[in-house]
């Protein structure tokens, strides 16, 4: 829905320029997605893609698509205008990435969005394995419009967990600012879905791993303050001797992080987490109605945040990405010079992070 009222705007505005070059809207391509891969040109490297909807003479609604080899992103479309009687505009939700092309980088690709008044800054970014071409070309029954379903899926995503709410303006933000790496969702296309399979960590403009979409929960409680949030983990029931599921529901948790030593060898990070939230499910035996077992889970829960919370800060570390934004509160706790010449990258590596949790479950909510 969000797509077709972009798509709206976009005729309007076409039609209410009072000079220059008129548009009348059946000679018009409306752009709703676009991928951009790489070719198996050396030549023309960019590979790029662009969906359209189209209506037959007969009024019904289609979706058309073009693909085109280039040197440039610009040459790429300068020859996809020559593939169509359409003028191509546009009107863009949706912007996916190859899995190649993202690992090689992405910059110079964006940086051409950023020259073009036609890609808007709240357009969305996201990575797919494989190619992205394939996925705007696929044909899936349950998706009559795949551009807008992703459009939408990433909507939901980033109302879900702020982490997932990518964009260009945020990509080139956090590529821009020394003390932060950029992510970006990663999507698959296996069978008849299209999937959310995790996210992609960046060095700089390269994609370098995909974090799990557990590790995503553990990034978002790490990077900042979490509002009506929800966590979903297996808690172990000792009477049975073996793992049960907890859904804790109405997450608030505040984040506060801090540097203890200005010296560069001596630094280490605090990153203070206090969780306050309702267990919706629980599938144990243990009676939480009473303190001693809310205790009890309170305590697991600690546990595993602090645990995944190591885990996944030994993993970013180990691929010398800064999803979190250490670089940032770094950056800001010592002089400009002084950041300067720090060989961040060597520091980064051997920094001390460490993460204490406090959570305090306020109901019991349901249980079985």
């Amino acid at each position: 829905m969000q797509n077709k009222v972009t798509v709206l705007i976009a005729i309007c505005c076409l039609f209410l320029t009072s000079c220059g070059t008129s548009n009348v809207i059946e000679d018009l391509a409306i752009l709703q997605a676009g991928a951009y891969d790489l070719s198996e040109s050396d030549e023309n490297p960019i590979k790029t893609t662009v969906l359209f909807p189209t209506v037959s003479k007969e009024g019904t609604f289609g979706t058309q698509t073009l693909t085109a080899n280039g040197k440039s992103t610009h040459d790429t479309f300068t020859k996809l205008q020559n593939l169509t009687n359409l003028k191509l505009v546009g009107g863009q939700g949706t912007i996916i990435f190859g899995e190649k092309l993202a690992k090689k980088g992405l910059i110079n690709v964006i940086k051409s969005f950023s020259r073009d008044p036609e890609f808007g800054t709240r357009v969305k970014f996201a990575i797919v394995e494989g190619k992205g071409e394939d996925l705007l070309k696929k044909k899936i029954p349950s998706i009559p419009d795949n551009s807008e379903y992703l459009y939408t899926f990433m909507e939901k995503l980033g109302r879900q967990n702020k982490i997932l709410n990518t964009d260009k303006h945020r990509f080139l933000r956090d590529y821009y600012d020394d003390g932060i790496d950029p992510v970006l969702p990663v999507f698959s296309y296996e069978g008849e879905n299209i999937e959310l399979k995790g996210l992609g960590t960046f060095k700089g403009d390269q994609y370098v791993s995909q974090l799990s979409l557990s590790e995503i929960q553990i990034l978002d409680f790490l990077s900042g303050n979490i509002n009506n949030g929800s966590l979903m983990i297996s808690i172990l029931d000792e009477k049975k001797g073996k793992n049960d599921q907890l859904l804790i529901s109405n997450i608030n948790s505040e984040n506060d992080k801090k540097v203890n030593g200005r010296k560069s060898n001596n630094m280490t990070v605090i990153i203070n987490l206090d969780l306050k939230g309702s267990i919706l499910e629980y599938s144990g035996t243990m009676d939480i109605s009473k303190e001693i077992y809310q205790r009890n889970l309170e305590k697991q829960v600690e546990n595993y945040l602090v645990t995944s919370s190591k885990k996944l800060i030994t993993k970013l570390k180990k691929d010398q990405t800064d999803s979190i934004g250490i670089g940032t509160l770094i950056r800001n706790s010592v002089s400009y010079k002084k950041w300067n010449k720090m060989d961040w990258n060597k520091i980064y590596s051997d920094l001390q992070i460490k993460v204490n949790v406090n959570v305090d479950l306020i109901n019991t909510g349901k249980s079985k």
